[in-house]
């Protein structure tokens, strides 16, 4: 199970317990408002439950809402009964609203999660740009990019080949993995989150700056957090291509040697 159905789970376990306890915490008004006006105290929970937490959660607190406001604030008290037909219109009322309120917020959740990651992804090339305008040496600001990249994508892991095959950074494992033997050419693909899934075994990246091969860029996607699409890795590879196609500094070069030539002395 991922974070994300996780966290749908407990705001849906969080969604049913409120409900029964505003159906006690209620329990003084019943005598002195209808039922139906108090149904608005239980909409306004599953509102709050569908923005935060899903429809799947919003779905379960409206249910719950329903035979709390039943069990709880309609006559004969402390049962499932009805005696009389107005508060069946509040209950049945309650249970359509709390309905209409869950696909609302599951539609709304959606759309604010594909905003979330839309400017994740901005974010991740402006991190790109930035170590291109502080000329950062071209090795260390791969890596750099490849870390943030697995906290952005639904990548699990990630590397970097010179057009020699030489690793040029890579995250966690993979710098003892094997390359992937599937290839998939994303710079053709639409900058936009989904696409055409890639191979649950990894897949090999091609990166071209002006018609030149400039390295490959091979990632492993994660399946707790979904597998990614070709078109997750456009931005990815488009920050990349610039940063290994750009005329490195000669300070960068030289900061990029020195140590090697110390070593050597």
């Amino acid at each position: 199970m991922n974070r994300t159905d996780a966290d749908r789970l407990g705001w849906a376990g969080a969604g049913v317990i409120l409900a029964v306890l505003l159906g006690m915490v209620l329990v003084p008004l019943r005598e002195l408002l209808s039922a139906s006006n108090l149904t608005f105290a239980f909409l306004a929970l599953t509102i709050v439950v569908a923005e935060f937490g899903g429809g799947g959660a919003a779905v379960a607190t409206a249910l719950a809402s329903s035979l709390s406001l039943d069990f709880f604030l309609t006559r004969p008290y402390l049962t499932l009964a009805m005696e009389d037909k107005h508060d069946l219109f509040a209950f049945l009322g309650l249970t359509a609203c709390g309905l209409v309120a869950a696909a609302v917020g599951s539609h709304q959740s959606g759309r604010l999660a594909a905003l979330r990651a839309c400017r994740a992804r901005q974010e991740l090339v402006r991190h790109g740009l930035d170590l291109l305008a502080k000329g950062v040496p071209r090795d260390l600001a791969v890596a750099r990019v490849l870390d943030a990249s697995v906290g952005v994508l639904p990548l699990a892991e990630a590397a970097v080949h010179d057009m020699g095959g030489n690793l040029l950074a890579a995250t966690g494992q993979a710098r003892g993995r094997a390359a992937p033997v599937a290839r998939l050419d994303v710079l053709g693909e639409p900058p936009a989150p989904g696409g055409r899934a890639l191979p649950s075994d990894g897949v090999r990246v091609s990166l071209v700056a002006m018609g030149r091969a400039v390295g490959w860029l091979d990632v492993w996607g994660d399946a707790g957090a979904g597998n990614p699409g070709a078109g997750d890795l456009a931005d990815l590879a488009r920050v990349l291509v610039l940063i290994l196609g750009w005329p490195q500094h000669p300070a960068a070069a030289e900061q990029t040697t020195l140590p090697e030539s110390r070593h050597a002395e």
